[in-house]
């Protein structure tokens, strides 16, 4: 998939639905974080959603 396609799934404003438990999200989101760190190609789109599902997750 293309970056440019993935933005654009990004930015989809659509109602959020629960798909993943807690679990799921926090080892999404250190995955996510890898990918980033590694400044690939698609390294920033990993980045905002490492930002956007991070903020949403619970503390501690």
């Amino acid at each position: 998939m293309e970056e440019a396609q993935l933005w654009t799934m990004i930015e989809d404003q659509a109602e959020q639905q629960p798909l993943l438990t807690l679990g799921e999200a926090r080892a999404a989101v250190q995955l996510l974080q890898r990918l980033a760190e590694q400044d690939g190609e698609l390294a920033d789109v990993a980045a905002e959603l490492v930002t956007r599902i991070g903020r949403r997750l619970p503390t501690g």
